[in-house]
């Protein structure tokens, strides 16, 4: 089963090793390290599950309107909670507010060996790791069986996830009442092989085991200037500024290191099944920039009735306003329409196992100025700079590109 060209079009979701009756689906790493099902025929008993769930196959399924239930600037009213978020930590306010009402919350977190896993849990500490971006795709396990099981139990539960994982968690369990979706805003998740390589060199370098990462630190600057930061076994603290210097973000952003069916994503706009949706309000604007003490802004989209009941169940966590859902669509694209094939993404995987990972992204991506990056680390070390308007790597082939141009990825 599963009959179609599983690297250019599967998105890796698990929903068919989650209904497996026989146990014999699981997933691999392809060469690109992206996760892909692999059939044991001899297991096999030709019942067709998998087909029947595949959201690839059945992507004309999913269609929620966006926004039908309003759209919203928002975040998170307790700092310190939100600096441990990317964006205004929309999140972990929903899920405080599941976990109080007796359910449970599937999300992503790293493991002991720095993967990207989802986990289901109804433990504060467990929810806690499940705040801030992973960039990499995450393995879903068999999370969607163990969700499908609790529902079917009568109980709550929160997944979140990329809109199509959420697409998956929904054709598992048939999106009972007592599911709530929660998408993110995303571009395309960059394989799971190039960040495991990414991150044993790194430990390599550093000569110890990598303990944590943060893509997305507001420190020392805050929401608008991210710091990639590397923690290692010992505690030692290695950042970089995440858009415009760390190769592995960049890499990301240029569009080099998706899987291939991102590329052509068949979840954007109206096409998803998300009850909300969140992710960063980019261009949001000096006022609520200085409102929220820079410390992140989230777009809060509320797709569905379900969606709606929860917002106001968590309503007194968070600041929120309504905000014009065409704006959004425009300052954040990946919203609405997938994210480009960098031109040298073939060649990049090409030479996945023969170049290092460093020297194989560095020779790929487009590289800031090196003097003016070296004059901002200097004035944001003395607390003298403070970004707004700044050009973006994602434009960096056009010379004219600004954060004011509603074209670019990543507006301040």
């Amino acid at each position: 089963m599963l009959d179609f060209d599983l690297l250019k079009d599967c998105y890796g979701c698990g929903a068919c090793v989650n209904v497996c009756p026989r146990g014999a689906v699981h997933m691999t790493q392809a060469a690109d390290g992206s996760y892909i099902p692999e059939i044991d025929e001899a297991r096999c008993i030709g019942c067709g599950r998998c087909d029947r769930v595949c959201i690839h196959q059945h992507a004309d399924k999913n269609h929620t309107p966006l926004g039908k239930e309003g759209c919203y600037a928002a975040y998170q009213l307790d700092t310190q909670a939100r600096k441990a978020s990317a964006s205004g930590g929309m999140f972990f306010p929903l899920a405080q507010e599941m976990l109080r009402q007796g359910g449970y919350v599937c999300g992503c977190v790293w493991n002991e060996q720095m993967d990207a896993v989802h986990i289901v849990s109804n433990k504060l500490e467990d929810v806690e790791r499940m705040r801030s971006s992973k960039y990499v795709q995450s393995d879903i396990g068999n999370c969607l069986a163990t969700v499908r099981d609790l529902l079917k139990a009568g109980k709550h539960v929160m997944f979140c996830g990329t809109p199509c994982q959420c697409a998956a968690c929904a054709a598992v369990t048939g999106n009972p009442e007592n599911l709530l979706l929660v998408a993110l805003i995303c571009e395309g998740a960059p394989t799971a092989g190039v960040w495991q390589r990414y991150r044993d060199a790194k430990a390599a370098q550093y000569g110890e085991k990598i303990r944590n990462v943060n893509f997305r630190s507001k420190t020392p600057v805050g929401w608008t200037m991210p710091y990639f930061v590397l923690t290692t076994k010992s505690g030692k603290r290695h950042q970089e500024m995440s858009y415009r210097q760390n190769p592995y973000v960049l890499a990301m952003l240029q569009g080099l290191t998706y899987r291939q069916s991102c590329y052509h994503c068949e979840f954007k706009g109206d096409h998803g099944c998300a009850d909300i949706i969140i992710g960063d309000l980019w261009k949001a604007g000096q006022r609520l920039i200085q409102k929220s003490e820079n410390q992140g802004i989230s777009a809060l989209i509320v797709n569905t009735q379900k969606g709606k009941d929860w917002v106001d169940k968590a309503a007194s966590a968070w600041f929120m306003e309504e905000y014009p859902l065409e704006r959004v669509c425009a300052n954040n694209s990946m919203l609405v329409r997938a994210g480009k094939e960098n031109a040298d993404r073939a060649q990049f995987f090409s030479q996945l196992d023969a170049t290092p990972i460093e020297t194989n992204l560095n020779q790929y991506i487009v590289h800031e100025n090196g003097i003016k990056l070296r004059v901002t680390q200097a004035l944001v070390a003395v607390g003298l700079y403070k970004p707004r308007g700044t050009r973006c790597v994602s434009c960096a082939g056009d010379k004219e590109a600004r954060h004011e141009d509603t074209a670019c990825k990543q507006i301040l």
